[in-house]
């Protein structure tokens, strides 16, 4: 069922009137209910950049009965640790050695948040900064180790590669590893679909662990991502799923794999005027013909705001127009002209990745049976 005007009407009856991120309360509880119907043989990560808002995070954990995290920004890490004293936040990526000082200075005295977190190191260089930052400031610290499994965007290349920076880990004091990150996202839209692709990436995935010698029952063995969670079955190497935009589902995850899961969010921006045809400046003569030819007709909507990482979704067949551009002042956008839209009306869009987007709007405005409920705060850059 399509949510615009009860969306629309919940904006109205709250006296929304400007650019708004909205959230569907409903739907969003109908996609945890299906990701916790699917009982993965994985833990569940959650990942904050997907998720960015302390608010919607407590809503997610709670439905999914995990506490673990994933974090790929200080700052967000930072509001984390000061927030909750009962998660395992495992890092996304490598931090500048001066982010994890920073870090590590403001929770010095406070060394219980710390050991919360599983920090990731790519190399021999970023270990080495890591483990002299640990015993300069006379902290203990988890450290994970990022594995290429086929994205090739960092990480360890080889197997053989990582007995060494084990040993280098725990050769150290103040070190102790705690797992392996590999991240297949890569494998999602593989050419003639993921099934090979992902085949393969598990087979290194396993590679690099028996290059552990370890048991894999007491190392975190993370991976998989929004687009891939649900193909990890009994036989993945996987210990630890990490996900988050599967549940707001923007358009970026409209995947044949994710096609159970229902888009959850969207920005909702007024229509400021209206306009019969199209008339793009020095081809206005021609623009305004071709929009009026018989099964062409379209009228112009300007829009409060625009040029969002977003694609248009109502109403239906509303499209920007390829000679004007885009603009995020007042966005020209085109619609049929037999579409009874018009000023002060709501036009929607979907967000194309929710880790960026949703942090451009201020509070997230939460709808529930069609009205405006809750206000969720989101983090602080």
């Amino acid at each position: 069922m399509e949510p615009y005007a009860s969306l629309a009407h919940a904006l109205d009856i709250a006296g929304r009137a400007h650019p708004t991120l909205l959230i569907d309360a409903n739907r969003l509880d109908a996609n945890l209910q299906r990701l916790k119907a699917r009982q993965l043989p994985q833990a569940l990560r959650l990942v904050v950049k997907s998720l960015p808002s302390l608010p919607l995070l407590d809503t997610c954990m709670a439905a999914l009965d995990t506490r673990r995290l994933m974090s790929f920004h200080a700052p967000f890490l930072a509001q984390l640790l000061r927030r909750y004293q009962d998660v395992d936040v495992l890092l996304g990526k490598p931090l500048p050695a001066a982010a994890l000082r920073q870090l590590l200075t403001e929770f010095r005295d406070q060394p219980a948040r710390l050991e919360q977190v599983q920090w990731l190191v790519d190399s021999e260089q970023r270990l080495a900064q890591y483990r002299a930052l640990a015993e300069e400031l006379g902290l203990a610290l988890r450290i994970a180790v990022e594995i290429n499994i086929g994205l090739r965007r960092g990480g360890l290349d080889q197997p053989q590669q990582l007995a060494a920076l084990i040993s280098a880990i725990e050769s150290s004091g103040r070190l102790t590893f705690t797992g392996l990150m590999g991240y297949d996202a890569h494998t999602a839209k593989a050419p003639g679909g993921p099934g090979r692709a992902l085949a393969a990436a598990n087979r290194r995935y396993r590679a690099f662990l028996s290059a552990c010698e370890r048991a894999p029952e007491s190392l975190t063995l993370n991976g998989a991502g929004s687009p891939t969670h649900v193909l990890h079955a009994q036989d993945s190497p996987l210990n630890d799923v990490s996900l988050g935009s599967v549940l707001l589902k923007p358009s970026d995850f409209d995947l044949p794999q994710l096609a159970e899961y229902q888009p959850a969010c969207w920005i909702a921006t007024p229509v400021l005027k209206r306009q019969p045809g199209v008339s793009v400046p020095f081809l206005s003569a021609w623009t305004r013909l071709s929009s009026r030819l018989p099964g062409r007709r379209r009228d112009s909507l300007f829009l409060y705001g625009g040029r969002w990482m977003a694609k248009p979704d109502w109403p239906r067949d509303m499209a920007p127009h390829a000679l004007y551009g885009l603009s995020s002042n007042q966005q020209l956008m085109t619609v049929p002209a037999d579409s009874d839209i018009t000023v002060d009306d709501w036009a929607f869009f979907r967000p194309t990745q929710s880790e960026a987007v949703l942090l451009q709007f201020g509070d997230l405005q939460v709808a529930r049976n069609g009205v405006l409920c809750e206000r969720w705060p989101v983090l602080e850059n």
